[in-house]
């Protein structure tokens, strides 16, 4: 019996990725959960583990080779021993469906409600895909196994990104060689795999994506969310004296807020005040109301634009989200994201305002419902019953997917926002 090995697909956009080192050479044993190989995708490098127990029969693909997502990477045996004309076969008729699986990506309905985690009476589960569906709150009652027990593999089933949470190595087995190739003190090395584990980008390897690639990656999902997503735009002037007198009250105290932590803040709020606002549109053209809140922003790195996005941010104040924040911008900045926070949200912000740019119209990204638009904090005159004064305001643009909301939610949502901005105090946090 052969078990096939597809690219997997690690994030909404990823479209093709390449296979950079093999953990496992042609012939060896592999366990469930053991590290196969390394994937290199558009966004992030992240390791692959083996959804079976077997023998590596075959590697079907180069290294660094571009493979379209649910092409076909390598083949592994139950038993050591098979017929290769078997296997042949079992190759061959698979690599003549890699166009087709390239092209059609399952139509599999994203879970409407995620429920506290809980083992299904007709199926095992393995220790490994137990643990990964518990992290990603997936609902195993709804996991339909290939064979006769839930692996991770059968997790790949839901459109929910799964990453690897091995536990029984800090260290890759490829990084772990070359550390001791090259005499390295990998206890001040600070990985940038899943879970902080070192993997070989990390010892000083050139396994960063270069700019003309990441550029081909941005064009791709910005084309997509234009040719796909209607959008419709709404625009807001916002006072923001009060927002300047409070962060300056609050830096006496020793609380700095930055003006994208405040949004956050704001849309957070608005969420609680407008719940169906919080709403996506999927690809199964399914509408869903979320019940988590989940935010994005957009962080220009030295490796160019990301799109992190903050998770379950519905119990958080201000100084928690703020704090959460910093972090999520340090680990982009410091190039050690990884697909699952690159991944989800429901609306992202993109702040130009440093760039001394007073509004724009920004594009939707892709899987996502809203971006909001933040030009920089100006001074202008304003007349108030006859009477002229100087004042202090931001120019806001909220984009809008208008197959999953329609004007008048948005308008209340968005009007919320700026409300909450323009009367932030310091009870309000």
């Amino acid at each position: 019996m052969f078990t096939k090995i597809f690219m997997p697909s690690l994030s909404p956009t990823m479209e093709e990725g390449k296979v950079v080192s093999w953990l496992k050479k042609k012939g060896d044993e592999v366990l469930s959960g053991e590290v196969l190989f390394e994937v290199e995708t558009d966004k992030a490098t992240m390791e692959y583990e083996a959804p079976e127990d077997g023998f590596l029969a075959e590697i079907v693909c180069n290294l660094n080779q571009s493979l379209k997502v649910n092409s076909l990477v390598a083949v592994i045996s139950e038993s050591k021993n098979f017929d290769k004309d078997d296997l042949n076969n079992f190759i061959k008729d698979n690599k003549d469906l890699n166009e087709v699986a390239a092209t059609e990506k399952p139509q599999i309905p994203i879970l409407k409600i995620v429920k506290p985690i809980e083992v299904s009476s007709k199926f095992k589960i393995t220790s490994l895909a137990k643990r990964v569906a518990s992290i990603n709150n997936i609902d195993i009652s709804k996991i339909v196994p290939k064979g006769r027990k839930i692996k991770v593999n059968d997790l790949f089933q839901t459109n929910i990104l799964i990453e690897n949470f091995s536990e029984r190595l800090f260290i890759s087995p490829l990084a772990k060689k070359e550390a001791l190739n090259k005499n390295l003190n990998i206890q001040k090395i600070t990985g940038s795999g899943p879970n902080n584990r070192i993997i070989i980008r990390d010892l000083g390897e050139n396994k960063s994506l270069d700019d003309d690639k990441l550029r081909k990656a941005i064009a791709k999902a910005t084309v997509y969310s234009k040719q796909n997503i209607p959008h419709f735009y709404l625009n807001a002037i916002v006072s923001v004296n009060g927002l300047l007198d409070f962060r300056k009250s609050q830096k006496l105290k020793g609380n700095k807020y930055s003006l994208n932590g405040i949004l956050m803040f704001a849309i957070l709020e608005s969420f609680k005040a407008f719940p169906e606002s919080n709403c996506s549109y999927t690809k199964n053209e399914e509408f869903i109301v979320n019940k988590n809140i989940d935010i994005g922003l957009a962080v220009d790195t030295v490796t160019g634009l990301k799109m992190p996005v903050l998770k379950n941010l519905e119990a958080l104040n201000l100084s928690e989200l703020t704090n959460s924040l910093n972090s999520l911008i340090d680990k982009a900045r410091s190039n050690k994201l990884i697909p699952q926070d690159l991944s989800g949200g429901v609306i992202s912000i993109s702040n130009l305002g440093s760039y001394n740019i007073r509004s724009f119209d920004a594009i939707i990204f892709p899987g996502q419902t809203y971006i909001l638009s933040v030009g920089q904090i100006y001074e202008d005159v304003i007349i108030n019953k006859g009477e002229i004064s100087t004042g202090n305001f931001i120019n806001l643009t909220l984009a809008c997917d208008h197959r999953a909301v329609d004007g008048v939610l948005a308008s209340k949502f968005f009007s919320n926002i700026s409300s909450v901005l323009e009367k932030l105090n310091n009870e309000k946090i």
